[in-house]
């Protein structure tokens, strides 16, 4: 993608209007054929004839066109050629990833691993409706749901996709930490969902986009892996955060590492457990953690 821009930015476009600019086979070609040329560190900016052979385009007349129609809003022309704006890029990465135009699913499938509430080796992965979920068969327990899209599942064995899962939630769970929004790049704020009926459910907060409405609801101990309190504890004791994916630590997935101990104000505790060693973090209603301790459970 080109950090560059030519002199005139284009105005906006209503977004029914943007969408009409792709319908068009041609014009989804051609933003296709701009990244592979991106991809494959041709010649970028391409110029017209470059990007007209990697369309496949025969007839000038009618690829002038319909490049003349990107241009501006997706693409911008330069003395140096065609480049993405951001909108082209990001359109033509999406039908890469297959979010608009792919679909696949699997039944569930065993994957290694151990499950982090009952230490059995039985978890198995299902992927439908663009959706990821991690479950234990021993303790039947679901430890992660997420969407996930296609293009993650393209071309990888399952240990490749699985990583790249693990990867794409634990930058989302960080962008909405640290207050952007994983869809929208909007305003991400937490919010708590008081239930005066269970004291140990640690899916009652998260953060909502306030432009988008996307709500995430991740178990708290999900929201701390990037913690230095966290990191340090657990690199101390050789068991950096990093080495196993986040449905096989404990304090991510197990809501029994997540007490609730005040309702007005509310506070929650997190136990992050490691040899003999617990630490533990409060958090307040802004999810923020406000004081941290290390219980040596060996003196117990």
């Amino acid at each position: 993608m080109d950090d560059g821009d030519d002199a005139s930015a284009p105005a906006d476009l209503l977004p029914a209007d943007a969408f009409a600019l792709l319908g068009n086979e041609h014009r989804v070609r051609i933003l296709q054929a701009l990244l592979d040329i991106l991809r494959t560190e041709k010649e970028y900016p391409a110029s017209f004839s470059a990007l007209q052979a990697e369309a496949g385009a025969d007839v000038s007349s009618q690829f002038s066109y319909h490049l003349d129609e990107l241009t501006g809003h997706f693409l911008k022309h330069t003395n140096e050629g065609y480049a993405f704006r951001y909108a082209g890029w990001k359109v033509a990465t999406a039908i890469l990833a297959g979010i608009y135009n792919q679909r696949d699913e699997f039944a569930a499938t065993s994957i290694a691993g151990t499950c982090p509430r009952c230490e059995t080796d039985a978890l198995e992965a299902t992927y439908q409706d663009e959706w990821m979920e991690i479950d234990c068969r021993a303790c039947e327990t679901r430890l992660t749901r997420y969407p996930f899209p296609p293009g993650g599942l393209a071309g990888r064995s399952p240990s490749e996709f699985l990583h790249t899962f693990d990867q794409h939630v634990r930058t989302h769970m960080r962008l909405a930490r640290e207050g952007v929004c994983p869809a929208c790049f909007g305003p991400m704020k937490p919010f708590v969902e008081r239930n005066d009926s269970d004291t140990t459910a640690s899916r009652d907060a998260g953060y909502k986009c306030t432009r988008c409405g996307n709500r995430l609801y991740p178990s708290i101990g999900m929201l701390l892996l990037n913690e230095k309190p966290v990191r340090e504890f657990l690199r101390n004791r050789e068991l950096p955060v990093d080495v196993a994916p986040f449905w096989e630590i404990g304090f991510c997935v197990d809501d029994r590492c997540t007490v609730v101990t005040c309702k007005d104000p509310w506070r929650c505790e997190v136990q992050v457990a490691a040899d003999s060693d617990t630490l533990i973090l409060e958090l307040n209603e802004h999810l923020k953690v406000i004081s941290t301790s290390i219980l040596d459970n060996s003196a117990i």
